[in-house]
């Protein structure tokens, strides 16, 4: 695995230490696996779309990764003494999942347009199951709005986290080609837009299930360019 970061915030050295920390965890703990990190562009603002099985998931795509990520965190963490305050200094980002948290979205893309790299579930909240749930929409949205590319990324061996922690099994995170949008071959309609390039984005997460090819045709409906 490379073990050069590329941060999108320079001065953040609490996020670098805790990175090469991560980095020796995660690989003679859980024996971590990286495939396709050539994917993931070293700068410029970029979308790492995963599916979620566990609250260990964005430490081990952080880590894979090798730049400084930003997270999507439910706003009920922040308050917490010590953990709110590791968490913003983590580019932890809050938002209201009780309802459509605009300011939230607009937080993130600002983030993205700046430059930034964040790490989202396309399937809003965590799954344990193989079969992955339909995509929320904000993916598209965000991918649409700031131009910017969405890095499809799926982890395994964290659904249940202590197999690979005794050796039973390893945690794999797998990167796909990235996903540009052509706004020109997009529906007219913006939510139309939206919901094709997240069933875009899920499709290709799907594909890179263990057994699956890495990339394949576009789902229907979706107009996308490829690299």
């Amino acid at each position: 695995m490379r073990t050069d970061i590329y941060t999108g915030r320079p001065g953040n050295l609490l996020y670098r230490f805790l990175w090469a920390l991560g980095v020796g965890a995660c690989g003679c703990l859980f024996r971590l696996h990286v495939a396709g990190l050539h994917f993931v562009p070293r700068r410029g603002g970029v979308i790492l779309a995963s599916n979620h099985a566990s609250y260990t998931d964005p430490v081990f795509i952080g880590v894979a990764a090798c730049r400084e990520l930003s997270y999507v965190t439910k706003q009920e963490a922040f308050p917490v003494p010590i953990l709110g305050w590791l968490i913003r200094k983590l580019n932890a980002l809050p938002i209201d999942r009780s309802r459509g948290d605009r300011g939230a979205l607009r937080g993130i893309e600002g983030c993205l347009k700046a430059g930034g790299a964040m790490f989202l579930s396309p399937e809003g909240t965590r799954n344990k199951t193989s079969r992955l749930r339909p995509p929320k929409h904000g993916v598209g949205m965000l991918a649409y709005r700031a131009r910017v590319p969405v890095v499809p990324v799926y982890i395994s061996g964290t659904v249940n986290i202590w197999t690979s922690l005794i050796g039973l099994n390893r945690v794999t995170v797998r990167f796909g080609e990235p996903i540009r949008v052509s706004p020109a071959g997009l529906p007219a309609r913006r939510r139309a837009a939206y919901r094709s390039i997240s069933s875009e984005v899920m499709h290709r997460i799907g594909n890179l299930r263990p057994g699956r090819r890495n990339t394949g045709p576009p789902a229907p409906g979706a107009m996308l360019k490829r690299r």
